[in-house]
């Protein structure tokens, strides 16, 4: 998953009670009056659909795939306004609000990204887990990839986490009062700590620890806002995916 490139978001409504596909994630629905929210996701380009593209809606913690017609649904949608993110690999992510009720549905044209395929080989073993732990976790995924790590010469692995993780990471103070290394980030205006994870074990010494690590080990990093977690993975990890049959457990949801 590429990180999300200037927002490109064109919807239009159509009729709903289209066929649809795709698995729903957990369900966390508020209050009211719920339908059957329906869609298809097209190609900007040629409008031809768009398969196993994930639909995103954050705020319910729900997702579901675009099926072989690009066509989507979800059950019991509650009426409102709600955060709609959709994310398929080629091309750019869509990240808008959007404003739905029943009789509603949605059409949703996706951008190609040119600078991507043109760097597409074929898929490793570990770019498929990876990448599927991405798509199946129903927030947003801030990927920090192997070549800007490569390109941020100069920069230890903390520096870097801070200049590509489009959040507001700070310092924050230990039990003594003391402010130290960045390793807090604002979240609807509270300081909350960022925990960081080193091929899936936690960090003790946090981004303090992360900031001494060797840059020329690292491979990739993952963050997570809605968990405050930092997933980093290095380059000896990933050669381990390559080659063995170790899986990756999925990210852990957001209590409450």
């Amino acid at each position: 998953m590429t990180r999300p490139g200037p927002l490109r978001f064109a919807a239009t409504l159509l009729a709903a009670g289209t066929a649809a596909g795709g698995v729903a994630g957990q369900d966390t629905l508020p209050p009211g009056p719920t339908f059957t929210l329906s869609g298809q996701i097209v190609d900007a380009l040629n409008d031809a659909p768009v398969v196993s593209a994930v639909i995103k809606v954050p705020e319910l913690r729900r997702y579901v795939f675009s099926n072989t017609s690009g066509r989507f649904r979800f059950p019991d949608f509650p009426q409102g306004t709600w955060n709609i993110v959709v994310e398929m690999l080629g091309y750019h992510t869509l990240d808008g609000s959007m404003t739905v009720s029943e009789g509603n549905g949605l059409l949703l044209r996706l951008n190609p990204d040119p600078i991507a395929l043109e760097g597409l080989r074929a898929r490793s073993r570990a770019a498929g887990l990876l990448d599927n732990r991405r798509r199946r976790y129903p927030f947003r995924v801030t990927t920090i990839s192997a070549q800007v790590i490569a390109d941020a010469a100069g920069l230890d692995p903390a520096a870097i986490f801070k200049r590509n993780a489009n959040s507001y990471v700070t310092a924050c103070s230990n039990k003594f009062g003391e402010w130290v290394l960045a390793g807090c980030f604002y979240r609807r205006n509270y300081l909350r700590p960022i925990t960081v994870f080193l091929n899936g074990g936690p960090v003790l010494g946090g981004m303090q620890e992360l900031s001494m690590f060797p840059r020329q080990d690292i491979h990739s990093m993952d963050w997570l806002k809605d968990t405050g977690e930092l997933h980093v993975y290095t380059k000896w990890f990933i050669d381990r995916l390559n080659k063995s049959r170790t899986r990756l457990a999925p990210f852990k949801w957001p209590i409450g």
